[in-house]
C-alpha cells in the first residue's frame, strides 16, 4: 500500500526531493559532519520495515529538524563546503528553502502515517495481529479521508490503491472472523454481528473448520456466536 500510494506521481514528486537531498547530504563526509553539528548528533535517514516505511520515518525525521535543516544550508559553515557548490548541492539547498516542499511533506505525512502505523503493528511482536488488522485499515481510510478535507477528488486514488491490496489478502474470511471475535471490537461496537460481510466472513471459516461436523457447525454459528 505504501509503495502503491507513493508511486503515484504527486507523492513520488516529493519522495524523490526527499532522497535527492538525504543522498547528497549522506554521500559526502563534510556535508554530513555538518548535518550532525546542526542537528546535534542525531540522524535524519531512518532505516524502517520497508522502503517506503524508510521514506516515511526520513521524512518525519525532517519535519521535526525543520529549522535546523532551514538554518544550516543558509550558514557560512555550509556555504564554505566545496560539495554544496555542484548543482546536487544546489537543489538541496532549494529543496529545503522550499515552502512547497515542507507542505508537501506535511501533507504527505498525514496520508502515509495511519499505514505506517498498522505496518508497525503487524511487524510487531508484542502481540498476535490478526484480530486488528482489518479494522485498523478500516481506520486508516477514514483517517486519510479526513487529512484529505474528505474530498472525493482528493482521497479516491489513495483509497483506491489501499482496497486494491486489501482485497483477497487481508480481508479473508480469517482475518473478518478475529476481527469479530475480538472484544476489543466487538465489545465496543456489537453491531458487527450484524455487518453481512462479517458475518458471512465467520460461516465460512465455521464451515472450514468443522468441514465434516455439520453438527459443529451449527452449535458454533448459531448458538456459541450468539452466546459469545
Amino acid at each position: 500500500m505504501l509503495q502503491g500510494i507513493g508511486n503515484m506521481p504527486w507523492f513520488k514528486k516529493v519522495v524523490d526531493q526527499e532522497k535527492e537531498f538525504t543522498i547528497f547530504v549522506y554521500g559526502h563526509t563534510r556535508t554530513l559532519e555538518c548535518l550532525r553539528h546542526f542537528i546535534e548528533g542525531k540522524e535524519v535517514v531512518r532505516p524502517g520495515v520497508t522502503r517506503f516505511a524508510s521514506n516515511f520515518l526520513t521524512m518525519n525525521n525532517m519535519q521535526e529538524k525543520k529549522d535546523q535543516l532551514r538554518k544550516m544550508v543558509v550558514h557560512s559553515k555550509w556555504d564554505l563546503l566545496k560539495e554544496v557548490k555542484s548543482k546536487k548541492g544546489k537543489e538541496a539547498r532549494t529543496t529545503i528553502l522550499s515552502p512547497t516542499f515542507w507542505r508537501d511533506i506535511k501533507l504527505t505525512l498525514v496520508v502515509f502515517e495511519p499505514l505506517v502505523k498498522v505496518l508497525c503493528l503487524v511487524d510487531g511482536d508484542v502481540k498476535p495481529s490478526m484480530g486488528f488488522v482489518y479494522e485498523e485499515l478500516l481506520k486508516a481510510k477514514r483517517e486519510i479521508k479526513e487529512a484529505l478535507g474528505n474530498i472525493e477528488s482528493r482521497f479516491k486514488d489513495v483509497i483506491v490503491v489501499i482496497e486494491k491490496k486489501m482485497h483477497g489478502r487481508l480481508d479473508s474470511p480469517l482475518h473478518l472472523t478475529t476481527y469479530l471475535l475480538n472484544p476489543h471490537y466487538s465489545y465496543s461496537n456489537p453491531s458487527i454481528f450484524d455487518e453481512p460481510k462479517i458475518t458471512e466472513g465467520f460461516i465460512a471459516c465455521v464451515e472450514k473448520f468443522y468441514y465434516y461436523d455439520e453438527n459443529k457447525q451449527y452449535q458454533a454459528a448459531n448458538i456459541d456466536v450468539k452466546k459469545f
